[in-house]
């Protein structure tokens, strides 16, 4: 194989690994935060995070007072 042809072998298989690699750390992120363990991160929690608790509020879209792991992947990807 030529080294064009490895490199773009290469770039395309760091494409595949990359998004499952930031959503390993989305959750782990959210996992850390939820320190009491029930699934979602309260405004308290957040507060461990100052740019997410300022803007708690924006990201509860269901404005049940707790972030979900889809809530929270939509402030973890800005």
């Amino acid at each position: 194989m030529n080294k064009i042809a490895v490199l773009s072998l290469c770039l395309i298989m760091l494409g595949a690994i990359a998004p499952k690699a930031q959503a390993s750390s989305i959750e782990t992120r959210f996992k850390e935060l939820d320190r009491n363990r029930d699934g979602a991160i309260s405004k308290s929690e957040a507060a461990q995070e100052p740019a997410l608790w300022s803007r708690f509020s924006s990201y509860d879209q269901d404005k049940d007072g707790k972030l979900s792991l889809r809530e929270f992947s939509n402030y973890a990807r800005q």
